[in-house]
């Protein structure tokens, strides 16, 4: 019996319903009562049953009574600083990010008589001192509450170890004492990192350093290659994880032997983990290692499942809100099915080659069997947790896989064996990445290929994909309820589910051929429009803030949703980043025909110089707005209304009027009454069906003289979190006063407009 499984994924269950279910305060009662419905099972079961049912109980109050305690202990602390600005003595634990002048670090508070709490430290002016791992620095900050963002209550911070954020106001001193002597990992890892950068061809650079060091900013800055390691299922081979702890065992082992490396790997193993910031991936594959080299040095079998339960066991004794990361879920839910769906899947897919085989064809054919079975493994429990948190699901994952894991491995191997020379002979290092570059570029060469694939991901935007996916599942857990004696057959549901998948990729393309619509997307306080008719598709505005995801994502994710790889046009009223600063990866994830922009916009976000690269790169025409411009794309029908001289950027934006039919929408942007009213003056408005509300519902827009000229049938609110009270009052009540019908995308998420089919003409 798995003893030491049953605890672990006993005391993750405590963790879980502490974290989700439980009303705050609650899990020390409930613990309480798992305690006692120990008892029953410990007088009255025999003694298999017995000891099952006494690990499961005992160790679910253990895991409730955990995270009760830290909750208490922790975010109890946390609460008396939020709000407040104090000078704190904290250990600092990783060397800043800078970017210009944003920089930002990770500390621990080093009160007497205090829990060592994890701060973000964040500084918008350039004023962060330079700190290193280990500094105890006495700073006076601004601290933040970590379980609110953007408005909403949030476990992302407390998942990670970090309980407050804070803005770095002053330094009042630093200082080192022995315990700095314990983050030289730390100070290893910035040392790779500059012969990283020393070493490595500009070309590969970003991906070395988040396949080797785990920094993966350059990558999201390429939005292209960061959209394509998602759509393709690979994302997780560029940021470190246990997969890199994996390569370089498989890399000890091949230069010293399995003993040599078992016996001496266990240090580097430790090292590297510390190195890699102890995240939960990490963590979990240097404690699975670990057990695996201590069982081949004793002899003994290793179990794969009380290797995953007992590094699952200790991540979340050290934290159990880390039950809240999506890092952990995805990494443990891939081992687990690699552990116990992968060999069933292995043995299933070898048994047809013929024993009379060729030995060589054998070996290819166990190969590819062992990737294929791997990869389906990894996949079967981590596909629902990335459509809900991600929403996407990734179809050509296992394709990509087979084909750029093994470049993967080798760059990783041999950049790793280049960073560490080039510590001590820079010419050895750059000739070593040379020859990491080759693999590194095929890798990229290939995700950045196959992402162009149509139908390489599917979008949960589209409700019929989640309904696939549930089906899917609800397939396979029935064919296992009814399996009988002959085992799981895989073949049935695979095959159901592969034309429910068709069906629903026919539908969808069939609806999208016919779909007229005005969409108003959710991204959080800014605007992007996307307005569709047939075969034709148009984005107004690409900008958003106080959201987690950028607005360039959401919209490029919203028309590949609907089969949409590229579109007429981006029309960007103004420059603001709240309407401008998704635009540039919104250019390099679908194919964008015309760029419309208005003549002498004020950059004063600095968002311009990164759009019109996207646009270069990408082949799309740029076009500036100094009068008014008729366009006609199809069906669809816009009018751009140049701006007139102003002194406010906001004044100067261009107002859109299009018709999808005889449907008509207006978005004014961000200008302000006063601009308004010199459009009704002009005639250049009339009536319209469709008004996207000025400036997010802003008091100084949306006039009297707008709504009543326009006299929409529907109205609709961009806005999200923000701190200028939008939408004011004042607005709401005059865009309600034609009778309108009113939404907030802050409220109602994503708004769809479909107007009747005669009105679309």
């Amino acid at each position: 019996m798995r003893y030491l499984a049953w605890a672990g994924f006993a005391f993750a269950g405590g963790c879980a319903l502490a974290q989700y279910v439980l009303p705050e305060g609650w899990a020390l009662y409930a613990a309480a009562l798992a305690a006692l419905l120990a008892l029953p099972g410990a007088l009255l079961l025999r003694e298999y049953r017995r000891a099952a049912w006494l690990l499961l109980f005992l160790f679910l109050a253990l895991g409730l009574g955990r995270h009760g305690l830290y909750y208490r202990a922790y975010m109890g602390a946390a609460a008396e600083y939020a709000g407040t600005t104090r000078t704190v003595l904290a250990r600092v634990t990783e060397h800043p990010y800078r970017d210009g002048l944003y920089a930002s670090v990770s500390v621990k508070l080093a009160e007497p008589g205090q829990p060592p709490l994890g701060i973000d430290v964040a500084d918008y002016a350039g004023a962060l001192p330079e700190l290193r791992p280990g500094d105890l620095a006495r700073l006076e900050l601004e601290f933040i509450d970590a379980t609110q963002k953007y408005g909403e209550e949030t476990d992302v911070y407390a998942a990670r170890g970090t309980h407050l954020r804070a803005y770095f106001v002053s330094e009042q001193g630093s200082g080192r004492d022995w315990r700095s002597l314990l983050y030289f990992p730390q100070e290893l890892l910035e040392a790779m990192s500059r012969s990283v950068e020393r070493c490595f061809p500009a070309d590969v650079l970003e991906m070395m350093q988040g396949l080797l060091l785990g920094d993966t900013h350059g990558i999201y800055d390429d939005a292209e290659l960061d959209a394509a390691l998602s759509v393709t299922g690979v994302a997780h081979i560029v940021s470190v994880s246990g997969m890199h702890l994996g390569f370089l065992c498989s890399a000890m082992t091949r230069l010293v032997g399995r003993r040599r490396a078992s016996a001496w790997g266990m240090p580097v193993v430790i090292l590297f983990t510390l190195m890699a910031g102890c995240t939960p991936a990490v963590v979990r594959a240097c404690v699975m290692q670990l057990l695996v080299m201590t069982a081949f040095l004793l002899g003994r079998e290793e179990d794969g499942l009380t290797g995953l339960a007992l590094s699952l066991l200790i991540i979340l004794f050290a934290n159990p809100m880390s039950i809240a990361s999506v890092s952990l879920q995805l990494s443990f839910a891939s081992v687990f099915g690699m552990v116990t769906l992968t060999p069933p899947i292995f043995a299933r897919l070898r048994g047809p080659l013929p024993r009379r085989a060729d030995l060589r064809v054998k070996k290819r054919y166990a190969m590819l069997c062992a990737s294929i079975a791997s990869s389906v493994g990894a996949q079967a429990f981590t596909l629902p947790i990335v459509a809900g948190v991600f929403g996407y699901v990734s179809l050509i994952a296992p394709i990509a896989n087979l084909l750029t894991l093994w470049a993967a491995s080798l760059a990783f191997t041999l950049g790793f064996s280049a960073a560490l020379a080039g510590l001590a002979l820079q010419p050895l290092g750059a000739a070593l990445a040379w020859l990491a570059a080759w693999p590194a570029r095929y890798f990229v060469w290939a995700v950045e290929l196959l992402a162009r694939v149509p139908f390489a991901a599917v979008y949960t935007a589209d409700r019929l994909i989640v309904w696939w996916l549930a089906a899917t599942y609800a397939l396979f857990i029935a064919a296992w309820i009814f399996r009988g004696k002959a085992g799981l057959r895989p073949l049935v549901p695979a095959l159901c589910s592969a034309l429910l998948l068709a069906a629903v990729l026919i539908s969808a393309a069939r609806l999208t051929a016919r779909e007229e619509s005005v969409s108003v997307l959710d991204v959080g306080q800014g605007q992007s429009v996307v307005l569709l008719s047939g075969g034709n598709a148009v984005v107004v505005d690409c900008g958003g803030q106080g959201s987690w995801d950028n607005a360039g994502d959401t919209a490029g994710e919203f028309l590949l949703s609907r089969g949409r790889r590229s579109i007429d046009a981006l029309v960007l009223t103004h420059l603001h980043s709240d309407h401008a600063n998704g635009a540039a990866r919104l250019l390099m994830r679908v194919d964008v025909a015309r760029l419309y922009i208005h003549d002498g916009a004020d950059d004063s976000d600095d968002e311009l110089r990164d759009i019109l690269a996207a646009a270069e790169k990408r082949g799309t025409e740029v076009v500036c707005v100094a009068e008014d411009v008729d366009v006609s794309f199809g069906g669809l029908e816009i009018r751009l209304l140049a701006p007139e001289p102003a002194d406010d950027e906001n004044e100067r934006g261009i107002v859109i009027r299009a018709s999808l039919g005889d449907y008509d929408a207006v978005i004014t942007g961000d200008v302000g009454a006063a601009a308004e009213r010199r459009l009704v003056e002009s005639g250049r408005l009339g009536r319209a069906e469709l008004l996207v509300a000025g400036h997010h519902g802003s008091r100084y827009s949306n006039s009297w003289e707008l709504v009543r000229t326009l006299r929409p049938e529907t109205v609709v609110v961009s806005v999200g979190y923000n701190s200028f009270g939008h939408p004011t009052e004042d607005a709401l009540v005059r865009l309600s006063s034609a009778g309108a019908e009113l939404y907030r995308t802050d409220e109602n998420g994503t708004v769809t407009i479909r107007p009747e089919p005669s009105e679309a003409g």
